[in-house]
């Protein structure tokens, strides 16, 4: 068990961990949508980007919920070998608590929507719409990769 898959548990976090190979695939899926220049979103796979440094946890998160659906799962993805599936609601009602700042990077990628967030260790979140698929569509089939 990996350090964060123990820290959700504590946390009361229902998370669906991906074994190896899953969670490669996923940290490689998600790669296109993070910049290569900075820490944040890929201004030529994602639109409509906005950025807010995170002053207060109050703002932050009225922010985020102005934004990220919280229907459906989010992929968060930390590495390449740290991948978990979780409810949208429950990463909204404790996205504070499940960042680290100082050591956490990761990308959020909503399973029904476009929606992408990047979480930086240094108190920063960049939001924004994937110029893709959504991971599984709406009508509930997941999408063929041809």
């Amino acid at each position: 068990m990996h350090l964060r898959e123990s820290e959700y548990v504590e946390m009361g976090l229902a998370a669906r961990w991906l074994d190896a190979a899953r969670a490669k695939n996923a940290y490689n899926y998600a790669l296109q949508f993070s910049a290569k220049t900075h820490y944040g979103l890929c201004e030529a796979t994602v639109d409509h980007i906005e950025h807010l440094d995170i002053d207060s946890y109050t703002a932050a998160d009225a922010w985020l919920k102005a934004r990220l659906a919280s229907d459906g799962t989010v992929q968060v993805i930390y590495g390449d070998d740290e991948v978990c599936v979780m409810s949208a609601q429950d990463f909204m009602m404790k996205w504070q608590e499940i960042f680290v700042p100082g050591r956490d990077d990761a990308v959020v990628l909503h399973n029904l929507s476009l929606d992408a967030l990047f979480y930086c260790h240094e108190k920063e979140l960049e939001y924004g719409q994937r110029k893709a698929q959504p991971l599984v569509p709406s009508d509930g089939f997941a999408a063929r990769r041809d």
